[in-house]
């Protein structure tokens, strides 16, 4: 499978639509939102229905970024939504390989989800042998009255932990959805 992979980056390394093309990781645990994420990003929508991913999912957007000399880009990312559940650990790591940056999703209602932030950034360090660009999502913040983990919290744990980037979303609201994904297509170029 990560042949095929292989083999259709290089067909869409060759089409001029883009200027840059970068695979991302939608990383968290399980219940925190990675995967209404990618489909508020996707459709703009957002859908009750929870259902476990097995996994991975694909999906493939492109976005403008500004660059810093204020020349407009065009990135096209190839999203690997990875499912969070304990029973998929076996899996992941063959999902990393040639990733470039990742989103890693907490549920600012569920304090557990939070609590196993650094094993996530273990498991992309030890799965590539390298540190990616990694901006941590607060998700669900729509949720104000069922909050447990606060922005400072979340905060602090960006810079205590070294990552790009901290931002609160909503996949309901579509609260810096887009946004987080033009910050990472940013980050990786």
């Amino acid at each position: 499978m990560l042949q095929v992979f292989e083999s259709m980056i290089e067909v869409w390394e060759n089409v001029s639509e883009f200027d840059f093309m970068r695979k991302v990781v939608m990383i968290g645990a399980g219940g925190s939102g990675k995967t209404a994420i990618v489909n508020r990003f996707l459709t703009n929508k957002f859908s009750e229905q929870y259902i476990v991913t097995i996994g991975s999912q694909f999906a493939v957007k492109t976005v403008l970024v500004e660059k810093n000399n204020g020349k407009d880009v065009v990135v096209k990312l190839l999203v690997w939504d990875l499912a969070g559940q304990e029973r998929f650990d076996f899996i992941r790591a063959a999902y990393y390989r040639g990733s470039k940056g990742a989103l890693l999703v907490f549920d600012t209602t569920r304090k557990s989800t939070f609590i196993e932030l650094p094993k996530w950034i273990t498991e992309t360090e030890d799965a590539l042998n390298e540190r990616i660009p990694i901006i941590l999502l607060a998700n669900k913040v729509d949720l104000e009255g069922e909050r447990v983990i606060s922005t400072e919290e979340g905060k602090q744990f960006v810079e205590e932990n070294g990552l790009n980037g901290y931002l609160e979303t909503s996949a309901l609201t579509g609260q810096n959805v887009e946004e987080a994904f033009q910050e990472l297509a940013k980050t990786t170029i």
